[in-house]
């Protein structure tokens, strides 16, 4: 879609001091923050600063709020804010939690040839199924991204936010959606994208040069941002680079799938016979409305201004924000979103548990075709590695099966979409397979979802194994790493030609090949595997996955298709209660440190990972 981009950069304002003599400082629209020095990364961070006006009380589930307020003094910014409330978790957790960090190289010592020069942006918004994260998980510390960026000599600045997560922000109801109110969580992470526009000039960022990067749910919600407004353009971010997510995965409902679990919250808080049960529900306490703890996961809805139609509806009249993209999957994405109940020892019972799997509400057509397209053959299923045709009863003799349908339709149909959408769209696509198996991994479990993480933020939680028998696994962060600081810089992974990356590091990265564009007529993928990196055709299980692409990309709900000619047969409603989660993402942790002054990655390496036949 078009659009008119003007651009309001905010006066450039550095009042970074000797970083040894006095901690740094930016002055933004609202105020002065002071920060932290981190002297091991030679980086200088901001933390926890707010984004929107705290989302309690009477704005408890309304669209987030602009902060209206301005102060004086010199506010602290070196230690997080508090993550949004979720349950299960170790972290800090507060209705108050609209605030977002931003690391920075040393603007005393940053090497670029004008000091005054304002850096790209990457911006982090995590996963975990829109019911759980943050941002201060040290599993996304991004001084590791940043770090690379300074040594390669292309350097950038990282944000990272705290959006609303289940009930908080995607609480859905007949008065949230009359409101005006719904997908309030989207909202919040647009917010935040609208606040770095506003400020991040104060803080050396470029404005006009932001690029936003997401895995899993995070990925999704870059999906919904694409496609908000009909597409429209705002100028918030110029590309994006998309892990493992996309807009399918995590379910668009209609409002009606919510009724019961709304009934249920409000006769649990006692809000069920009050005259405006949302009125009730905003004046509960914090701790009352926490301790309902509801089972069903929430996820958007369409509500007619961000979301005017499920994403099939919106590809089909080409309403999305056209930008360039990086973006993949892991290779066992399906061990990650197998069919797994009933135990799947036959093709009934894959059948019937693909009637009610993640709420899909697939038809009997519908799942027909897929067992058509997807036989029984355990020699070219999930996990890929495995080929000697093994089954595992303890998962069900056609668990294989379920795992290369789950993994399809959940991640890498959606990958491929996406793929051939913005090429489509005469944008750059740079698509990836990750192949490198996490250190404690078992052949099992495979290269399965969100295994690439560790990756991407440069070992920063030391899952990569020891050193020197996994320095392959390091030496490929690196070379991730350095693919996504050029495309951030550059909107092109591949170095510059002389330029450091590659061959002649300073970082030692794995050389990768020439990183080709995606191309309809002969579409690839980096394949990341950290025995010999290299270029395949991305074709594989082409019926199939056409197949699944017959819903245009789109979730599948049976409104979606009621305009569509695809011979895609959608089924009834499945249960309310049943776990819609994107993410299947590893343990999150608690509060830390952002840099610390430890090595950036540890040595690691995983050397014998071969190239694997995809059928």
């Amino acid at each position: 879609m078009l659009s008119l981009c003007v651009s309001i950069t905010t006066l450039f304002f550095f009042a970074s001091a000797s970083a040894q003599a006095s901690p740094p400082t930016a002055k933004t629209l609202n105020g002065t923050y002071q920060g932290r020095y981190l002297p091991g990364w030679d980086q200088e961070v901001f933390l926890g600063l707010p984004y929107a006006q705290p989302p309690i009380n009477q704005l408890r589930y309304r669209w987030p709020q602009s902060i209206n307020t301005s102060f004086s003094d010199v506010r602290d910014a070196s230690t997080y804010g508090y993550s949004c409330m979720q349950y299960h978790t170790k972290f800090n957790i507060s209705e108050d939690c609209l605030n977002l960090n931003v690391i920075r190289p040393s603007l005393a010592r940053d090497s670029t040839p004008e000091k005054d020069e304002l850096l790209p942006v990457l911006i982090w918004i995590f996963g975990g199924g829109l019911y759980t994260g943050s941002t201060a998980d040290p599993q996304y510390n991004l001084s590791g991204i940043v770090k690379v960026s300074q040594e390669i000599g292309q350097p950038i600045i990282a944000v990272s936010l705290n959006y609303r997560l289940g009930m908080w922000g995607f609480l859905q109801s007949p008065e949230l959606l009359e409101e005006g109110s719904s997908n309030a969580g989207l909202l919040d992470q647009r917010m935040a994208l609208r606040w770095v526009q506003d400020n991040i000039a104060s803080f050396g960022g470029d404005p006009k040069r932001v690029v936003i990067w997401g895995e899993s749910a995070g990925a999704q919600s870059i999906a919904y941002q694409l496609f908000s407004y009909d597409g429209r353009n705002d100028c918030l971010f110029r590309a994006a680079i998309m892990e493992s997510g996309g807009p399918t995965g995590t379910q668009i409902q209609d409002l009606s799938y919510y009724t019961s679990p709304v009934e249920n919250l409000t006769r649990t808080v006692g809000c069920w016979t009050a005259s405006n049960q949302l009125a009730c529900l905003r004046n509960l306490s914090s701790a009352a409305l926490f301790a309902a703890q509801p089972s069903q996961v929430w996820n958007p809805i369409i509500d007619g201004d961000f979301l005017t139609g499920y994403p099939s509806q919106l590809i089909r009249k080409r309403k999305f924000n056209a930008i360039p993209l990086l973006t993949g999957t892991n290779t066992d994405e399906g061990t990650s979103f197998s069919i797994s109940s009933p135990t799947p020892n036959t093709e009934p019972d894959l059948f019937n548990g693909l009637m009610f799997w993640r709420s899909y509400a697939l038809s009997p057509p519908t799942i027909r075709k897929l067992l058509e397209l997807y036989p029984n053959d355990p020699c070219h299923e999930p996990p890929y590695e495995i080929t000697n045709c093994s089954v595992f009863p303890s998962k069900g003799l056609q668990w294989r099966r379920g795992a290369a349908i789950g993994g399809d339709l959940v991640m890498v149909s959606g990958r491929r979409k996406m793929c051939e959408l913005y090429t489509q769209a005469k944008q750059p696509v740079f698509s990836y397979r990750f192949d490198t198996t996490l250190y404690g991994k078992t052949a099992l479990q495979g290269v399965e979802h969100f295994d690439n993480t560790a990756f991407s933020f440069q070992n920063i939680s030391g899952l990569l194994g020891p050193s020197p028998q996994y320095d392959a696994d390091l030496r490929l962060a690196r070379a991730i790493g350095e693919s996504y600081v050029r495309f951030v810089n550059n909107l092109d992974p591949n170095p510059a030609q002389g330029g450091v990356g590659g061959n002649g590091s300073s970082i030692d990265a794995l050389t990768l090949p020439y990183w080709p564009k995606y191309n309809i007529g002969n579409p690839v993928n980096m394949v990341l595997n950290a025995s010999g990196p290299y270029v395949e055709p991305d074709t594989f299980r082409k019926e199939g996955i056409e197949f699944l692409n017959t819903f245009d990309g789109s979730l599948y709900n049976k409104s979606d298709f009621l305009d569509s000619d695809s011979s895609v047969d959608i089924g009834g409603k499945s249960d309310n209660g049943r776990n819609n989660d994107i993410s299947g993402d590893s343990d999150i942790g608690g509060d830390t440190d952002i840099g610390g002054d430890t090595d950036i990655g540890g040595n690691n390496d995983n050397a014998d990972i071969r190239r694997l036949k995809w059928s």
